[in-house]
């Protein structure tokens, strides 16, 4: 474990804080830091433990030694600190001494502990590992396997380690990206705050070798590393071929493996492709759907949508819907409806690839519970959740000129009913019926931001877009890359699936 520290004289501030802490958690009273005895001797810190014996309190000394330094304790600061105990000693011989080693002891000191431990029963030695195991008890940090899992989750990059680390009341981790690189989150593995990580970055840079990458900076190398293995999919998906020979930078190496290792992709004579969809289980299509939302991506990369060389996949995932669902299914005619939706919307992707909470949950808990009655309420949960987002996708600002003018999703009509309903009838029922257009603006209308695309409330009167005449699409190179919102990245949350404006 790690003690942050500015300078090295910090970092015993900051140990002998933890100690402090550590004492008076476990009930010790009267605890103080940097206390001088008699004689000048010098203690970091000192406690009472208090107890009563038939009716009278017994008063136990404790001195402590807290040392945070990077290599294990030697024989000469061992000495030193037994000095400082037996002069203790000399007043009161009942007094516990403690030594907190953050690396440990050498073989020396060990030697010399385990034999006065023999005859002494209040000498202890305690460490780094001990104070973090301390610190997983009381729930204060996180096991190192589940911080590793949720930094992966959070910033949808492999680590190559972890490192628990102490400042200022609180515990963090150290997350190593590469032998350069690390950044900083909370002590459960979350991501900190700009301003958090720029109050810890001198005591960081005092103790971490490296460069150190604030969150921003990490989401951004992730994403920019996304964009790239995204596409390499979309090259695949579009017929193309990819070898490790095309990606001579460091990032689309990194990419090249990742894919390499995916279970939706192969390597044969150094050349990757893709499995054939109708090939893929569940758990390789599911993956190869997650795999695409692991973090932001451009609408460019979404290029393989225009000629539909994703459909097999989806049609696919579709298929392997009651895996996916812990067993629900959907009758012939939403299948179908489904088939057709789901190429379209992103989104809708993510939703499919992924447990939907409210369906599986009581399907594995109660399997036998399968009747109609919870079929019906399941497919109407199922219905919810694909509506939601492809409303979502419907409007986001950086998306709907690429479903509008490459894909020809033009409207959605919405029809809502909703019952009040007392303890003896239904009160009242309202209606709402609702049709939303994207439509594509005329060059003088177009904003500022440089957004091309508008939604508009259709009137009831107003011709259905197929036999309505729409303008030309706006050239896909020219919506990504000439400087208008639809260039904007466009990112799919894998916690919440929704394409999200950037």
């Amino acid at each position: 474990m790690l003690v942050l520290g500015i300078s090295s004289d910090d970092k015993g501030t900051q140990l002998e804080a933890l100690v402090h802490t550590e004492l008076e958690s476990q009930g010790y009273v009267e605890v103080y830091s940097n206390v001088v005895g008699s004689g000048g001797n010098e203690l970091d810190v000192t406690a009472k433990r208090k107890f009563a014996v038939i009716g009278t309190d017994h008063v136990t000394p404790v001195v402590c030694e807290a040392k945070a330094y990077r290599d294990p304790v030697d024989l000469p600061t061992w000495q030193k600190f037994l000095g400082k105990l037996f002069i203790q000693r000399s007043e009161t011989p009942a007094t516990i001494g403690i030594l907190v080693a953050l690396s440990g002891v050498n073989g020396n000191v060990r030697g010399s502990y385990e034999s006065l431990r023999k005859k002494d029963g209040s000498l202890f030695v305690f460490d780094g590992r001990n104070l973090l195991d301390r610190a997983r008890e009381a729930g204060a940090i996180a096991s190192e396997d589940k911080v590793s899992q949720a930094v992966q989750e959070q910033f949808r990059r492999g680590v190559s380690g972890v490192e628990p680390a102490y400042y200022g009341g609180g515990y963090f981790w150290i997350v190593r990206w590469n032998d350069e690189d690390y950044s900083v989150v909370n002590a459960h593995g979350s991501r900190l705050p700009a301003q958090e990580v720029e109050n810890l970055r001198k005591a960081l840079e005092g103790s971490v070798s490296g460069k150190l990458l604030a969150t921003d900076e990490a989401r951004a190398q992730a994403e920019a590393r996304h964009n790239i293995k995204v596409g390499l999919i979309g090259r695949l998906l579009q017929g193309g071929t990819v070898t490790l020979g095309d990606s001579p930078e460091e990032d689309q190496r990194e990419a090249f493996a990742s894919l390499a290792d995916e279970p939706y992709s192969y390597i044969e004579d150094g050349k990757l492709s893709l499995v054939p969809a109708n090939e893929l289980d569940a758990l390789g299509v599911a993956r190869f759907f997650t795999s695409l939302f692991e973090s932001a991506i451009s609408v460019e990369r979404l290029a393989f949508m225009t000629g539909r060389h994703h459909d097999p996949y989806v049609r696919r995932l579709i298929d392997t819907l009651p895996k996916q669902q812990a067993g629900f299914t959907l009758d012939e005619d939403d299948r179908l409806s489904l088939q057709a939706v789901a190429p379209l919307f992103p989104s809708v992707w993510a939703v499919l690839a992924q447990p939907i909470q409210l369906i599986t949950t009581h399907r594995i808990s109660e399997p036998g519970l399968t009747d109609e009655v919870t079929l019906i309420s399941d497919r109407n949960t199922f219905w919810d959740e694909i509506i939601k987002v492809v409303r979502q996708d419907f409007m986001n600002v950086f998306l709907r000129g690429f479903l509008y003018d490459h894909l020809g999703v033009a409207d959605l009509d919405e029809v809502i009913e909703v019952k009040v309903k007392s303890k003896s009838g239904v009160v009242g029922t309202m209606k709402t019926k609702t049709r939303t257009a994207i439509r594509q603006l005329s060059e003088e209308l177009v904003g500022e931001a440089g957004t091309r695309h508008a939604l508009i409330r259709m009137l009831p009167t107003v011709a259905e877009p197929w036999e309505d005449s729409h303008p030309d699409p706006i050239p896909f190179e020219i919506a990504i890359n000439g400087g208008t919102a639809s260039a904007t990245a466009a990112a799919v949350s894998s916690d919440t699936a929704p394409l999200a404006d950037a």
